[in-house]
Order: structure tokens, then sequence, then C-alpha cells
């Protein structure tokens, strides 16, 4: 299963602060807010708190859309056939998550369809895996949960802002991509998926530095949605690399 990857998941911050505004009194569907580093501490801390249940709710969705795909044969076949056309419906699901995210009760049930979706996408590989090696789902599971408590812990302990880092991540995003097609399309090599397995793994942490420093500094504070999703690609794409990894060579 290749990691999903999409160039136009992510809120692009300004390069610089912007302006401190009013608050908009249009409240969660306003579109112009402040950043959360200009915002006060309730405004922001309200913000922070929001972006994570989102994210951790979204989770639980997406572990329902596992159980889903596995339980609906019909669901499992068209995933286990059509890998390519899922993963293109994901990028469409991902860009109108984004397209909807100012707008009330709808920007959540979008968020929330969207990390189902990727479950169900996922499913005929965590079924495969649950049989040749159940241990590694719950493995990857818990190094996921320490992996990305522990990055986002720094971020907000250090205080760092770690937006020099968007050049890097983004090159290597491309890069990444272009390998993983030649290897699907021409190599076929197992090496070179493991190989590829392990920089997902490093670059994936990295944005989980990213996204972190700009949700707590750059993101204005009605971009919870997007803040949340950007969270969960990291989430997903690092577990994913751990289960390719911790099944490595296993046909």
């Amino acid at each position: 299963m290749n990691d999903f990857q999409s160039p136009n998941q992510r809120y692009s911050p300004p390069q610089q602060a912007w302006p401190p505004q009013q608050p908009d009194a249009g409240g969660w569907g306003s579109l112009q807010a402040q950043t959360a580093a200009q915002a006060t501490v309730a405004e922001r801390m309200g913000f922070i708190r929001k972006v994570y249940a989102l994210f951790f709710v979204g989770t639980l969705f997406a572990i329902g859309g596992v159980a889903l795909g596995m339980s609906s044969p019909a669901l499992f076949e068209y995933a286990s056939e059509h890998p390519f056309i899922m993963l293109l419906v994901m990028l469409g699901a991902v860009m109108g998550a984004t397209a909807v995210r100012h707008v009330p009760v709808v920007n959540v049930v979008a968020l929330f369809a969207f990390t189902t979706f990727t479950g169900v996408v996922i499913s005929p590989l965590m079924y495969y895996v649950s049989q040749v090696n159940p241990a590694s789902i719950w493995q990857a599971g818990v190094l996921t949960v320490g992996i990305f408590g522990g990055l986002t812990a720094y971020v907000f302990i250090s205080k760092r802002d770690f937006s020099f880092l968007r050049g890097m991540l983004w090159t290597g995003l491309i890069i990444m991509i272009l390998g993983g097609l030649l290897n699907v399309f021409l190599v076929g090599s197992s090496a070179l998926g493991f190989g590829l397995a392990a920089a997902t793994l490093l670059l994936f942490s990295g944005f989980v530095l990213y996204d972190t420093s700009n949700i707590i500094r750059r993101y204005p504070t009605n971009e919870y949605i997007a803040g949340a999703l950007d969270l969960y690609l990291d989430a997903f794409n690092i577990f994913l690399a751990l289960i390719r990894i911790l099944n490595a060579g296993r046909r």
C-alpha cells in the first residue's frame, strides 16, 4: 500500500506573521481570524484544544473505517481491486474537506468522512497484516503514538519555531512520491520499498514538528479543520510507514 500524500492538503502559512486583526464576529464560519500567536491565551488554548480533539476523534473514525471495510465484502473487494482509484478519491476527499473547512457542521462532517474513508482504503492492508503478522498492528500503533506524542511535546516544551523545515520537507515529499511511483511501476524492489518506508517515517516525523509549530504560531484560529487534517495525515503516514517496516520481507 502506498502512503497517501497530497500536495494540496496543507494550509500554507504566510512567510511573515499577519498584522493584528480584530476578532471576527462570524464565529466558526468566519473567514478572517487572528493567528494563534496573536490571539489571547484563552483563544489560543481553545483553538489548540479544538485541533487536537478533532484529530483524536478523526483517528477513531479512521479505525471505524477499517472495521467497516473489513465487515463489508463489497467495499473490501473494491478497495482491494482498485487501490489507485481509491487513492484518487482520497485526494479529492481531502481537497473537499479543505474547501468546506469554514462551513459550520459541514466542515466537521467532511473531516470525519475523510478519515473514515482512509480507514476503508487501508482495510485490505490491515486484513493482510492481521493474517501474517497481527502483532505488528498494535506495535505500529504504539510506536506511532510514541513518536507523534514525543515530537509534539518537544515542540510545545522547547517553543522552537520549525518553519525553517518547510523547503526540505516539501522537497523530500516530492522525492518520496517520485520514488514510490518508480518502485511501483518500474523497479519493484523490496529493498527500495523498505528504504522508502524508512525515509517516509523520517519525513513525516519532520512534518509533525513543522505542522505543530505552525498550528501554535501561524494558523488563524478558525483553521482548526486544516490543523486537524494536517496532524491526521502526518500520523496516518507514520503509521503506514511503520507497518511497512515491521512487515518488510513478508509476502
